[in-house]
Order: C-alpha cells, then sequence, then structure tokens
C-alpha cells in the first residue's frame, strides 16, 4: 500500500505536466479547428478527473488512517483489559491477532497454534472431546445445535497453576468463513478469595474448628434418619475466665486452641467438632449410640491428663444425649446434653477448684521469688493470731481466713519475674505493675466462688490511715480478716531474706510493727501481736 504522502507526489507531477500541455496547446496552430476544441474538452475532462481522484485518495488515506488509529485503539484496549481475546477458524489454530493477556496465561505466542493444544494441553480426553465439539460447530448451520454444543464446552479450566474463566463467542460473517471468538480471565486470586471468605464463614478464626454457622448450615442433614442414632456431645472449658483475668487473654487464647487439639486427638474423622461459643464446643457424632458417645468422652477425659500445659490445667466439663427418634429436633437434643454437662459441672467443681488452688500455689512457689515456706508459715500464725482475737475454730470466719491466708499472694503469679526478682529497688513504672498482683488475687478468688475471700485479698495492701492502695480504704473500712493477716505477712517478710532486702530478727522485726501501729496496721491487732508473739510464732513458723 502507498503512502499518502507518494500518492500526493504523483497527483502533482500528473497536474504540472497537464498546464504545460495547455500552454504548448495554446501556442500552437491548428488547421483542424475541431480537433483542436475536442482536444481542449479532454483536457478540461481529465483535470477534472485528476483532481477528482486527488480528492478521493486523500479521503481514502484520512479513512485508512483513521482506520488504523481506531485499531491501534482496540487493540490497546483489548491488551490492557486484564483479559485474553483470541479468535480460531475451522481448521482451530488462532488467528495472529489476540491480545497481550493470552501470552501472560498461556506462558508463549499462540498464533497458528491448536486451540485445544493450548487450553487442555495435558488433558487428553478433554482435547478431544473439545475438538469434536469446536469440529461440529464450525460444521453445523443450526443455531440450536451450536448453543447445545456450546454449553458442553469447559467454563474454567487450569491453565499453567491459573484457574482460567472461559467464554465462547460465535462471530457469524455470512459468506466468509465462521470464527470462534474466546475470552480468557484469570480468576486464580477471585476464586481464592472466595474459597478463603467461605472458609471464614464457617470456621473459627482461632482455633480453625467448624463454627456455629456451618453447624446450623448443616444440621438439617444430619437430623436425617439416615444418621441415626445420632449423639450430640456439648463440651464446656473450666478455668478459661481465671486464666483470663491471672495471665491474660493471649494465654487464654492458647489454652482454647489447646482443648480444640485436644478433642481433635480424640474424635472420629467422621465427627464434626466445633467451637459453638467463647468457651463451649460442640461434638456432632452420626450413627453413634450412647455408648459410643460416653467412649468418646472417657477418650477426652483420658487424653487430657495427658496433655502437657505450661501453666493451667486443661480441664473440661461434657455431656452427651442422643437421638434415637426422628421426631426429637436438635433443640431438645442439645438442652438434654447441655443439663447433663452442668450437672457434671457441679459435681466435678469442687475437685477443679482444689487442683486450681494446687497449681497456681505451685507456680507461685516455683516462679515468683518467694521465700521458701513463706505460704505454711503466714497460714500457722494466721489461725493462731485469729484464735487470739476471738474468732472461734471451725467457724466460718475461721474458715475465710485460712482460705485467704493461702490466696494471700497468689495475684503475684502475674507479675513478670523481672520485676519479682529485681535486686534494686523500682521504678514507678514497675511499681505500679507490681500493685496490680492485688487484683489479680481478686479475680482469682472471685474465680473459684470466694467473694469476701476476694475483698480482703483486694484490701490486704490498704493501710490504718488511708495511704494504701489500691482504693485507700482505712481503719474499719478494712476487712478484719485482711487486716491480720497483714501483719503477719509483714512479719514474715522482714524475719526471712528477700532478693531486694536482707532479713531481720524477729526483735526488729516486732519494733517495726510497733512503730507503724496506728499508720500501716490496725493498732489494736498489732498490740495482741506484739504480746502474743511468742505464742503465733511457734516452731512450725521459723
Amino acid at each position: 500500500m502507498t503512502s499518502p504522502h507518494y500518492n500526493e507526489l504523483i497527483f502533482e507531477t500528473e497536474l504540472k505536466v497537464l498546464e504545460r500541455g495547455k500552454a504548448h496547446m495554446e501556442n500552437q496552430n491548428f488547421i483542424d479547428h475541431e480537433l483542436r476544441s475536442q482536444y481542449e474538452e479532454l483536457l478540461i475532462h481529465y483535470e477534472k478527473l485528476l483532481k477528482l481522484s486527488r480528492k478521493v485518495f486523500k479521503i481514502s488515506d484520512a479513512q485508512g488512517r483513521e482506520l488504523k488509529k481506531r485499531e491501534a485503539e482496540i487493540k490497546s484496549l483489548l491488551d490492557n483489559s486484564s483479559q485474553g481475546f483470541l479468535t480460531f477458524g475451522e481448521n482451530l489454530l488462532v488467528h495472529k491477532e489476540y491480545s497481550e493477556e493470552c501470552i501472560r496465561i498461556f506462558g508463549q505466542r499462540i498464533e497458528n497454534k491448536r486451540i485445544t493444544d493450548l487450553l487442555c494441553s495435558d488433558q487428553l480426553e478433554l482435547k478431544d472431546k473439545m475438538a469434536e465439539l469446536l469440529t461440529s460447530m464450525f460444521r453445523q448451520r443450526f443455531e440450536e445445535a451450536q448453543n447445545q454444543a456450546l454449553s458442553e464446552l469447559p467454563q474454567i479450566l487450569f491453565i499453567h497453576n491459573k484457574s482460567v474463566s472461559i467464554e465462547y463467542k460465535w462471530m457469524d460473517n455470512g459468506e466468509e468463513a465462521d470464527i470462534m471468538m474466546v475470552i480468557l480471565t484469570d480468576v486464580t486470586d477471585r476464586l481464592q478469595s472466595k474459597a478463603k471468605l467461605e472458609y471464614l464463614s464457617f470456621h473459627d478464626s482461632l482455633t480453625s474448628l467448624y463454627n456455629r454457622a456451618y453447624v446450623e448450615k448443616v444440621l438439617p442433614q444430619l437430623m436425617a434418619p439416615s444418621f441415626l442414632p445420632f449423639s450430640l456431645v456439648v463440651v464446656d472449658m473450666n478455668g478459661l475466665k481465671l486464666t483470663n483475668d491471672v495471665f491474660g487473654h493471649q494465654k487464654g487464647d492458647r489454652l482454647i486452641v489447646q482443648v480444640a487439639q485436644l478433642l481433635g486427638s480424640s474424635c472420629r474423622s467422621s465427627d464434626i467438632i466445633s467451637r459453638w461459643g467463647g468457651d463451649e464446643f460442640l461434638l456432632l457424632l452420626p450413627n453413634t449410640n450412647e455408648t459410643e458417645a460416653q467412649a468418646l468422652i472417657d477418650k477426652i477425659k483420658e487424653n487430657g491428663k495427658n496433655m502437657r500445659t505450661d501453666s493451667v490445667e486443661i480441664s473440661v466439663s461434657l455431656g452427651a444425649a442422643t437421638k434415637k427418634q426422628e421426631t426429637m429436633s436438635f433443640e431438645e437434643l442439645l438442652q438434654i446434653a447441655e443439663a447433663r454437662m452442668y450437672k457434671n459441672k457441679l459435681r466435678e467443681s469442687l475437685d477443679f477448684r482444689q487442683r486450681i488452688m494446687h497449681n497456681l500455689r505451685h507456680l507461685l512457689d516455683h516462679q515468683c521469688y518467694i521465700a521458701d515456706g513463706h505460704a505454711q508459715r503466714v497460714l500457722h500464725m494466721a489461725l493462731r493470731f485469729a484464735g487470739l482475737t476471738g474468732v472461734e475454730p471451725h467457724s466460718f470466719e475461721f474458715k475465710q481466713l485460712d482460705l485467704l491466708a493461702r490466696l494471700h499472694d497468689i495475684g503475684k503469679i502475674s507479675i513478670p519475674k523481672e520485676i519479682l526478682g529485681k535486686e534494686g529497688p523500682l521504678t514507678d513504672e514497675e511499681w505500679e505493675i507490681m500493685k496490680s498482683h492485688s487484683e489479680v488475687g481478686y479475680r482469682v478468688a472471685q474465680s473459684i466462688g470466694e467473694q469476701d475471700v476476694a475483698k480482703a485479698v483486694l484490701a490486704l495492701h490498704e493501710r490504718w490511715d488511708g495511704t494504701g492502695y489500691p482504693y485507700g480504704l482505712s481503719q474499719d473500712q478494712i476487712p478484719f480478716s485482711a487486716r491480720l493477716v497483714a501483719i503477719v505477712n509483714a512479719f514474715d517478710v522482714m524475719t526471712h531474706d528477700q532478693v531486694y532486702k536482707k532479713k531481720r530478727s524477729h526483735g526488729e522485726a516486732l519494733e517495726e510493727i510497733e512503730r507503724l501501729a496506728g499508720t500501716q496496721f490496725d493498732p489494736e491487732l498489732a498490740r495482741i501481736f506484739i504480746d502474743s508473739s511468742q505464742e503465733i510464732i511457734s516452731e512450725k513458723s521459723s
């Protein structure tokens, strides 16, 4: 195809020749005037034809340039559309014009490649089927048959580690050969996002177990007669609140994950394990009778004993119920299982509380830089001291004092070792952290149902003159048991080596208590302790 500039040059040359011919003819003496007239008319017509042809070529050139511009714009649009566009004919060979996205999808240039080789390179059976369907489409002349063949073509294919959506467009060119257009869209990220969203919709983010939404989705199928007998086990964690209060929610989350692992290692592959709520799990057991459900419960308990934890014991209460008849609803089944779980929890609670206290005391003795025997000395001295103040042995108040003496410094298990073991004075920030142990001890006592003891633990560092912490209580606002244990605790701390201070003699410690009577300590209780110190401080407290 000649360029517009070359065409214009030809017309300019022709016009110049024509002008010269006209000028030359005017200078000649034609004998035949009729011939001269005809020749002049011919020149005029030729000039008009030449100018018209020039105009036509200019229009054609302009249209060609516009067409090329539009073709470039369309190609640019297709190349930047994040979709692959290609066409092929009856021979199934890809035409030379296709979008850049096709190269990214197929990993190569694709002109004259067989379309079935590109789409199904490693699936021979599918490749043969596609070739048969596409060939039949080009040979068919009935739209209904073509649409039927189109509907049988695959809509999504896995190509070079990418999930690709395939759309087929039939392009009828009338008398010319028919063309098939294929539009390819890489939907890998979209499908992965969809799969992730679906996973998050039906799984608990912390434990990766199924969640409540999933259980509610599959329940209609699980309640079918084919799954009878159907058993349900309700699992409720013990001690989660205590773990959160003492060690923080990060440790509590770890405990939840450990329970999930316990259930996963105990259940069968056909069982559905779900996190039903914060500290509650459901086990859905299709085709499982009462005996089999109870065997699973026993297995969970046994496996729990053997599961190691870094601080808090794994403990769960379980209750099961079995559906034998189709008429029983899931709500009724759940109600029975929960009632049995709470009954077991109530029966096991005292034993669990005792194990909690034993474990916490063990942690306190081994991790918190407290002098050996401190807890036992404070307990013995506090009970003797209480008897001298008129508290009757075996009374409710006496039992409360006993528990307070055992729990008085339990909150220190939440304080970092770096602060508890620091030999020099604490900074202001460190002292604020240290003072928080009273509130942690309060929550521990609350978690085992001892409200009065919890208030006394919280008040152990209040002072008689109202300058203590955490609330600045004074005098009788401070519980009696807290005032009593505070004196005993201070005496034992002073008379035994601490990481931050050497011990004092008994006499020096008693002098310090006398000096602080009326400011830090209850003056009346301080006087009784000093006067009866020989009786209170026995060989068991040495």
